[in-house]
């Protein structure tokens, strides 16, 4: 009896194993098929998301909200920016970004991409990109400030305009005027900014410095010399580089208008070529840092190397920053045996061989 309950068992147990063993052959196909599908599924999914991040990337809608800053060095492309734009969350993939500025391409009529300007741009965050690189591609989204300076001004003068307009404080435009080598001043400037700080229309830029500033100013100078051959055109009329701009100097600071610049211009001349002195009230003036129509009988008698009431010849440097009109009236002055000039109120000047009523 305990034989047969035995070989009971055994005919239990294979019967068991068969049924496991046809199982699996019933699955098999099916295991294999999930083997062979699972990396095939895997593969396709990340096929169709890079098919999708290439051709469909990720984009915002619309054109965003706050706004945000942003820099376009020098050549840049959508490429190059397009990571940074996502990195500050501009625009949702750097992708969209490329994508959007290959479609402007496209559809431009030379087929030439446009190019990226460099500066500094206003944008917003989660913009679409198409709308982002529209934007970078509008002057009117550029962040950057115009500051006019004109003829005439003192250095001091200037720092206050430039400190005003930009919001970098004075002191610091002052600092650089303190230690100006990095300024590239020319030689024969002497280290003083005064007279080389070319009045013109300025573009500054946000992140530029007082230095940056003010060397531009200087570099202004420079081509504006080069541009008259400023030192064959002094040695003309017998002059250096220097005392053209000091004697432009005067004639600005000195003219009620630009049409007289070449007859003071003249007198200046005629003045030192007999050995009397300038008797300029604006040199001394600019020597005690003041500022007025005339200077006082005590203010003509105050010692310094300004006062050209006490002192024969130019004074030591140029007392403001001339522009075009006055450099070139020195350069090219009037004819004429002037000595003497008077500027009356409203602008005009009055000329004369002989001391004029009032001076």
């Amino acid at each position: 009896g305990g034989g047969g309950g035995r070989g009971g068992g055994g005919w239990d147990d294979d019967g068991g194993s068969g049924r496991r063993r046809s199982t699996i052959r019933r699955l098999a196909p099916w295991i294999a098929l999930l083997v062979i599908l699972t990396p095939l599924l895997i593969g396709g999914l990340y096929i169709y998301n890079i098919y999708e991040n290439k051709y469909h990337p990720a984009d915002y809608s619309g054109p965003g909200t706050s706004s945000v800053t942003v820099q376009v060095n020098s050549g840049d492309s959508a490429s190059s920016l397009g990571p940074r734009l996502q990195s500050l969350g501009v625009v949702a993939s750097a992708r969209a970004f490329v994508l959007a500025a290959e479609h402007t391409t496209s559809t431009t009529s030379t087929g030439a991409p446009p190019q990226l300007e460099a500066g500094f741009y206003k944008l917003h965050m989660h913009m679409q990109a198409s709308l982002a690189w529209a934007a970078l591609l509008n002057p009117k989204n550029r962040v950057q400030l115009t500051v006019t300076i004109p003829e005439g001004k003192r250095a001091s003068q200037v720092v206050l305009i430039l400190a005003k307009e930009t919001s970098i404080p004075a002191s610091q435009f002052q600092a650089v005027i303190n230690s100006p080598a990095q300024l590239g001043l020319p030689s024969y400037a002497k280290g003083k900014v005064e007279g080389y700080l070319f009045p013109a229309t300025y573009t500054i830029q946000p992140n530029e410095t007082a230095a940056q500033i003010l060397k531009a100013m200087v570099q202004r100078y420079d081509i504006e010399a080069q541009a008259i051959k400023i030192s064959s055109a002094a040695t003309a009329v017998h002059l250096s580089s220097a005392q053209v701009i000091i004697e432009a100097s005067l004639a600005q600071a000195e003219g009620g208008s630009v049409s007289d610049y070449p007859k003071i211009a003249r007198v200046i001349a005629n003045r030192l070529a007999i050995g009397m002195h300038l008797q300029f009230d604006s040199t001394v003036l600019y020597g005690l840092g003041k500022y007025a129509v005339s200077a006082t009988i005590a203010e003509t008698k105050t010692p310094g190397p300004y006062n050209t009431y006490l002192n024969a010849g130019l004074p030591v440097g140029p007392i403001c920053n001339p522009g075009n009109a006055a450099i070139q009236a020195v350069l090219h002055p009037a004819s004429g045996n002037w000595l003497y000039f008077l500027t009356k109120p409203g602008g005009a000047s009055e000329f004369s061989t002989t001391p004029l009523q009032g001076q």
